[in-house]
């Protein structure tokens, strides 16, 4: 976007880009200047823009609707936007049609479902009467996209690549219990329709399809595969024999908690080892997670070392395995960083720690319901502090009340708190006062008292009666012991 404003300038055309003229112009001009992004800052006001996911949700819903004021006229953004956002244009241009495969380690051609899903945004009917589409590719490849723009191109299935884990949650669920239900399930996929009408793409010969026409043998060789996979994985339990599949509770709670199977296979050598799993610490914990298959898309980018080595430095808790030029290394220090509140400036991070705490929170719930059925006591808890800290983002050696958002503006009065090491019951025996003098701010004794008296609490009253020598009835009630505010609690509290 800023070379093509300086070849607008160059050539005294940029006054073509941006329509100052707009009667909402001033407002929306308002809104970008309040931006964190400086990119935008700099380029919305000249008619260019930029979209990508390592933006704000506020930043690109605030381009999408410059794009769609006509504000901005000239729109940068990555494919993302083509597939996810409507937004129509009067011409599309795809620069380049080589894209990063994460999974192959390489870059490869866009399919012509993306390029068609891209060009699909110029010239909608309802905005406009006519678009244009240009892609710009290199010369050997022009005769393979022109061939795939005149020919209607057939959506292939990618199930095969995913067959493991949704085997697996077919046996947890129960409708599937052998192997002959699962060649059966396999007809009713999309997988089954296309293997009949182009075989060649999932590596099926014409001899293969000739000796068996309804693929029935294929269809068994795939479903004991993935069946042997998982068994390996300790996920399910397969007899080769009678070809049953039998759940396991690894295999349930993966499905439950849509864990991976290679993910799975990780934890089983590095955190369910009847030796080691029952004491792994913290460092050994986040060390697994952080290699977890979900997060084999997330890269380490030159720019972002810089940002990475001071938030290592700033806020790794435990030792961070394989330092942050790592991928594993960069998940582990973006999770502490996101438990300790740290502000991350690179906006590529930004979206990279979201990704990172969104999908950790289940990873680590999955992971003590394992330790929890296995009986693994230590294991268990320390599990389930670490999804305690992820939920809250606050450590477990931290104050409480750091949670409060009226506290957070007070950093000393909170550093005085951890200090003198003050728990929340001794804080409710104290007057306003007395907090006053502990935390050293007269003023804040009211502010930290009214946290304490909002912040969640039960009491809980026993009483039991004898009905016979072998059985007793116990009366349980619970009370809360806490103010509600909607400000702090909102709609609802869970527990």
């Amino acid at each position: 976007a800023q070379k093509m404003r300086e070849l607008a300038r160059g050539d005294g055309k940029e006054e073509l880009f941006s329509d100052r003229e707009h009667a909402e112009y001033p407002s929306l001009l308002k809104m970008v200047e309040r931006s964190r992004n400086k990119e935008l800052r700099d380029l919305a006001p000249s008619g260019f823009a930029m979209h990508h996911a390592g933006m704000l949700r506020a930043d690109r819903n605030l381009v999408e609707r410059l794009f769609a004021k006509g504000v901005v006229r000239v729109l940068c953004c990555t494919a993302t936007l083509a597939w996810g956002v409507n937004l129509p244009a009067h011409t599309v241009i795809i620069k380049g049609t080589q894209v990063y495969n994460a999974q192959k380690g390489a870059f490869v051609d866009l399919g012509i479902l993306d390029v068609m899903q891209v060009f699909g945004r110029a010239g909608r009917p309802q905005f406009d009467t006519f678009g244009l589409g240009i892609i710009i590719t290199a010369h050997d490849r022009l005769a393979h996209y022109l061939s795939l723009m005149t020919q209607q191109a057939p959506i292939e299935s990618q199930f095969l690549a995913k067959l493991r884990d949704n085997l697996n949650a077919e046996v947890a669920l129960g409708t599937v219990t052998n192997v002959d239900e699962a060649v059966r399930w396999l007809s009713y996929t999309y997988l089954y329709v296309r293997m009949l009408k182009n075989p060649l793409v999932y590596g099926l010969t014409p001899a293969m399809v000739e000796r068996d026409p309804t693929l029935a043998q294929h269809r068994r060789d795939v479903t004991v595969a993935a069946a042997r996979a998982l068994d390996d994985c300790r996920m399910l339990r397969f007899d080769a024999s009678t070809g049953s599949l039998a759940c396991t509770d690894l295999g349930r709670t993966a499905s439950h908690f849509y864990i991976e199977h290679e993910t799975i296979r990780l934890f089983n050598e590095k955190l369910f080892d009847e030796r080691l799993g029952p004491q792994a610490g913290e460092v050994q914990i986040l060390e697994a997670v952080s290699q977890s298959a979900e997060f084999e898309n997330i890269k380490v980018r030159d720019e972002e070392l810089t940002e990475l080595d001071a938030l290592h430095a700033q806020c790794a808790i435990t030792p961070v395995k394989g330092g942050v030029e790592t991928p594993y290394g960069k998940v582990n220090v973006l999770l502490q960083a996101y438990i300790s509140r740290v502000r991350v400036e690179a906006f590529s991070l930004v979206s990279d720690v979201g990704y990172v705490a969104q999908n950790m929170a289940r990873i680590l719930r999955a992971l003590f319901e394992v330790a929890r059925r296995k009986g693994w006591p230590v294991l268990a808890d320390r599990l389930l502090t670490l999804c305690k800290s992820v939920d809250a983002r606050l450590w477990a050696f931290e104050h409480p009340l750091k949670q409060m958002r009226r506290l957070q503006r007070h950093p000393a009065v909170l550093g005085h708190l951890e200090e003198k090491r003050a728990s929340l019951d001794q804080l409710r025996d104290m007057s306003a006062a007395e907090i006053g003098q502990l935390v050293r701010h007269v003023r804040m004794g009211d502010e930290v008292a009214a946290c304490v008296r909002r912040f969640p609490a039960l009491s809980l009253e026993t009483t039991v009666h004898p009905i016979t020598r072998s059985v007793i009835r116990v009366n349980l009630t619970v009370t809360p012991a806490f103010e509600w505010h909607d400000s702090v609690h909102g709609n609802a509290d869970p527990w």
